[in-house]
């Protein structure tokens, strides 16, 4: 790599009479400067996606770049021109895909951006490219460099930190200088919890303590509370590439795509929700299949509102929980989390498309033994490899996850397993156990409704070892998708850069602690001292759980897994509701879940079989 940035030119090479003489061959031959501009850049972005064929499994060949230039001006529009066409031939010598850089719709891992300078940054083309990179992908920035001008003139103002990671410079010439830009793999909810401090720089004494919990994650030298949390959330997340988002079509007719990942990332996923508690999958999913549950959701949630305003008996007015005669109760098909927050497990519009996608998926996966019943857990087994095309719940990359997760196995220790042989087993062939898949339900955060208390939704089984195998873990992903025009619908706020979300919004979401499935960072964020002298360790211990308190910002198809034994919280939802009376779901948040579970683990919910709501 080194020897190829040399290519640019010594970084001492810059006497009067070395200057001159370099840009009069440059000006002579302009074809020999644009080559090796481009076989330094190729170089790089080659060297890049290889460190990250192992770590990924996906290979070299199946990465796409958008390629292309904004300069204004003729002369240098034209070399600029120039230089796009050789960097294209570049990178598909070595390879790489290309898509055209004015293609709107094509989805890319990284992005070459030649421009005359950073003003130029703010042209739709360079918008454009910024929207269609995938997160976690990266932008390798050409500029051209002016006469007598410094590095330190550019302007890099529409790359804010929110969505972001720090500019690199990676080289520079007499010519042009090359910047790396890398989006976040997760952005988070810088506007929720306002009551947490997260501009304040974290401090010695908590970062040791954090540093010693959470193994060899460590505090940067004059980090924020927000700049950790940005490093934290990406360092648990998924980022699939273009090559796994378009692998398998889930119709016929029309050009919609569900993600699959590779073998590799499947062991990520597992090995982020061991070690951390969650994992966040950006874009698994296609919107096309979790809307239309959102939607659904909705309209039973607003069924069962008029319905419990009228109810002859016992009226409840759930969106008004203080004018009410009587307290709302929890029923068979919802439950009251707190005020203005439900859980909505069926309804007449939920019952009709889930015996609609369940069928489908049953057809899809005839003779693997599944066997759905109304509104009961499915038993997945070892054979069950899951469709792509019905429903999103039986994902098979979602499903290959959730083995691994709950059977974590040392084939020397396996083959030992002879228990196996009972009741018809197959013996110790090391093959996954089978475990329950709930039925898809969701959470219903209306406006209003405030941040939950911090809590845990399952005890962990035994005390005497940090952290058992998961036995209940959850899996969620937004039934909506965040709006930028919201013209429509002005009672929610998302805030926006340059078409591009910052991960803020009114409508909040969950907060997680990192790393809090483990029994001893739960007892050090919240265990009181055994001789109830707390004063000292209390603010430490604030100070703590602010920091490990993660905000992933999630968008439709992006889905969240975490053992139920982590610590979180649902954010208030601070949206206005309805303020032009054409919308009674305005600001209203569905958060779809699946409930996972161990076979032989039961979960006493608080419903009540007994009384319906509708």
């Amino acid at each position: 790599m080194d020897a190829a940035w040399g290519a640019f030119g010594s970084d001492s090479d810059d006497s009067d009479d070395d200057s001159t003489a370099d840009k009069n061959e440059q000006a002579q031959q302009p074809n020999v400067l644009f080559e090796s501009t481009s076989a330094a850049v190729t170089v790089a972005i080659t060297q890049y996606f290889a460190s990250l064929t192992k770590t990924t499994g996906v290979g070299l060949g199946e990465r796409v770049l958008a390629v292309t230039s904004v300069v204004y001006g003729d002369e240098c529009g034209e070399e600029a021109g120039e230089l796009k066409t050789m960097m294209t031939e570049w990178v598909i010598r070595r390879g790489m895909k290309v898509v055209a850089g004015d293609d709107g719709s094509s989805a890319c891992d990284a992005a070459v951006l030649i421009v005359g300078d950073t003003k130029d940054l703010q042209s739709d083309s360079s918008l454009n490219i910024r929207r269609r990179l995938v997160p976690g992908g990266t932008v390798w920035l050409i500029i051209k460099r002016q006469e007598n001008e410094s590095d330190n003139n550019n302007s890099f103002d529409c790359f804010p930190g929110s969505i972001w990671e720090e500019i690199s410079c990676v080289s520079t010439s007499s010519s042009y200088s090359v910047h790396k830009i890398q989006k976040r793999a997760c952005l988070v909810n810088a506007m929720s919890c306002p009551w947490m401090d997260k501009k304040s720089i974290i401090g010695k004494e908590v970062a040791l303590a954090a540093e010693k919990k959470c193994g060899n994650f460590k505090v940067a030298k004059n980090e924020s509370y927000l700049q950790f949390e940005l490093r934290a959330a990406s360092r648990v997340t998924i980022v699939p590439s273009v090559a796994e988002r378009t692998r398998e079509k889930i119709s016929s007719t029309e050009e919609a795509y569900t993600t699959i990942l590779t073998d590799t990332n499947i062991k990520n996923s597992i090995e982020k929700l061991r070690d951390h508690g969650l994992v966040i999958i950006k874009g698994l999913l296609p919107p096309e299949q979790t809307i239309p549950w959102g939607n659904v959701v909705l309209e039973d949630f607003t069924s069962a509102v008029e319905a419990l305003q009228n109810h002859q008996l016992r009226p409840v007015d759930l969106l008004n929980p203080d004018k009410g005669q009587f307290e709302p109760l929890s029923y068979k098909e919802m439950a009251m989390r707190e005020d203005l927050r439900v859980d909505l497990r069926s309804g007449p519009s939920m019952e009709k498309l889930r015996s609609q996608e369940n069928n489908l998926a049953s057809e899809a996966m005839a003779g693997r033994n599944v066997i759905d019943v109304g509104s009961q857990p499915t038993i997945i087994t070892a054979d069950t490899m899951g469709t792509a095309g019905p429903s999103w719940r039986y994902h098979p990359s979602i499903l290959a996850i959730l083995k691994g997760l709950f059977n974590p196995r040392d084939d020397s220790l396996s083959k030992g397993n002879f228990g196996r042989w009972n009741f018809g087993g197959n013996g110790p062939d090391g093959s996954p156990q089978p475990f329950r898949l709930g039925q898809i339900g969701s959470v219903v955060s209306c406006p209003g409704s405030g941040d939950q208390a911090i809590h845990a939704d399952t005890p962990h089984l035994f005390e005497h070892t940090d952290c058992h195998p998961c036995h209940y873990c959850n899996v969620f992903t937004p039934g909506y998708k965040v709006a930028n025009d919201q013209t429509d619908n002005p009672s929610v706020h998302n805030e926006f850069v340059d078409g591009l979300w910052t991960g803020s919004s009114t409508m909040g979401g969950t907060a997680l602690v990192y790393d809090s499935h483990r029994l001893s960072v739960s007892a050090m964020l919240l265990a009181e001292s055994d001789d109830g002298n707390d004063n000292d360790n209390a603010s430490l211990r604030r100070q703590l759980l602010e920091l490990l308190t993660l905000r992933p910002a999630l968008d439709a198809g992006d889905i969240l897994i975490f053992d139920n034994r982590t610590l979180h919280y649902g954010i208030a939802n601070t949206s206005k509701g309805d303020t032009t009376g054409k919308d009674s779901n305005a600001g209203r948040r569905p958060m779809l879940y699946l409930n996972v579970t161990q076979s032989w683990f039961h979960d006493p919910k608080n419903w009540d079989d007994r009384e319906s709501v509708y």
